[in-house]
């Protein structure tokens, strides 16, 4: 009995695949990126980390140096 998909199987290389024009994060998930999208994105973030981040930051940069 020969083992399932041994002679069938053809193995490729990361430079093989053509991505030139594909959005990989549009055609991996689905979410269309345009320019508009994205800026809307990025203003749901909040640009100012919380006190208690940036202290346990500078604590552990304290702890480093």
């Amino acid at each position: 009995m020969m083992p399932m998909g041994l002679n069938s199987t053809r193995f490729i290389s990361y430079h093989d695949i053509k991505t030139g024009d594909v959005d990989l994060i549009e055609d991996a998930w689905g979410f269309n990126a345009r320019f508009g999208d994205v800026i809307d994105l990025l203003h749901s973030f909040d640009a100012v980390p919380d006190k208690v981040l940036t202290e346990k930051l500078i604590g552990k940069i304290r702890k480093l140096h």
